[in-house]
């Protein structure tokens, strides 16, 4: 029989990227680098995103990859037409390197050179980017070809924010951020919210090292109270609820509400010793990728039925702290 503790591990394992694929978008951005720096185009570069930060689910879609511009270009840079001309520059040295990647294949992102490469299933989003006056400040400038502008990004402080709250929680965070991923994802009204707004209320609910069901509960508890007002992103900078109407709210604060009821339930069968119970509440509410609990017996649920209670997936069971009491009901009487 699983244990609540291990059903959250096999959890945790079905929602790892592909190690091949982690593997080659790391080497691949090393080629590239090795590549630019080398042609005197790149001062550095470094990954941003979930794959970098680490909380991305599987399958990898794509990676992106900032190329700081070396500093010998950037008054050429600064001058109209100067992002498009760094991506010019940019697809020119990695067609070179890779001569049957394809460069913008589906949409044009206005802040990136998007690349498919033949050999990967997944893309390449290369942003060009200018250091800030600053030399020691984390933002970067980077290029936005619509507007013909370099914009303020603080991505690496949000890379560093993120890397400082898991070493603080022993490791365990990204892999709960994961783990809330993979519940918004299975439930359509949510499904259209931000990757980065689920790592802003796990960074404002889980502080300490925790086990993952616990900081899975607290983060449903504490969303739902928080979709009702402004959620900032881990910097604090940004709200990622402006553009949110006051009936995505409601429909947000409803939801979650009714998961965070679910998970404490969970967790009280799983604190009584209950885990098929608590297993079965934790699928019912994640979906597929979080293992089934073991088939309850008939024999099972009649015991349980005579003075426990009802879990709010039907399953009988002796703790009384269930959503549903167990109520004696009078035996039918046959003619």
């Amino acid at each position: 029989m699983l244990s609540t503790k291990s059903a959250f591990s096999r959890f945790d394992e079905n929602l790892n990227l592909d190690i091949k694929d982690r593997l080659s978008a790391q080497n691949r951005h090393v080629k590239i680098t090795d590549r630019l720096t080398a042609l005197g185009l790149a001062a550095s570069t470094f990954l941003q995103g979930s794959f970098a930060r680490k909380t991305m689910l599987k399958p990898l879609k794509d990676v992106d990859m900032v190329i700081v511009m070396h500093t010998d270009l950037e008054a050429d840079l600064r001058s109209p037409g100067g992002p498009v001309h760094a991506m010019s520059l940019i697809q020119e040295a990695v067609s070179e390197l890779f001569p049957t990647a394809e460069f913008d294949v589906d949409d044009k992102p206005a802040h990136a050179l998007q690349v498919t490469f033949t050999d990967l299933g997944f893309t390449f989003d290369l942003v060009p980017a200018l250091a800030d006056p600053d030399p020691d400040s984390e933002i970067v400038h980077i290029a936005d070809r619509e507007n013909d502008t370099w914009e303020w990004s603080n991505t690496r402080t949000l890379n560093r924010v993120i890397s400082a709250r898991n070493q603080a929680t022993g490791g365990r965070f990204v892999h709960q951020v994961r783990m809330l991923k993979s519940y918004k994802k299975d439930h359509p009204v949510l499904d259209d919210t931000c990757g980065l707004l689920w790592e802003a209320f796990a960074h404002d609910a889980v502080t300490a090292q925790v086990e993952d069901a616990r900081a899975l509960a607290d983060t449903l508890a504490y969303a739902a109270q928080a979709v009702l007002g402004q959620v900032y992103d881990p910097t604090g900078v940004d709200d990622l609820t402006v553009d949110w109407t006051g009936i995505e709210r409601s429909s947000y604060a409803a939801l979650l509400s009714a998961a965070a009821r679910r998970a404490a339930e969970a967790r009280r069968l799983e604190q009584d010793g209950d885990h098929p119970a608590a297993i079965e509440i934790w699928h019912a509410l994640i979906g597929g990728p979080f293992p089934q609990a073991e088939a309850q017996s008939a024999a099972d649920a009649l015991r349980a039925l005579a003075a426990g209670s009802i879990t709010s997936a039907g399953r009988a069971v002796s703790s009384r702290r269930a959503q549903q009491p167990a109520r004696p009901a009078r035996s039918w009487r046959t003619r």
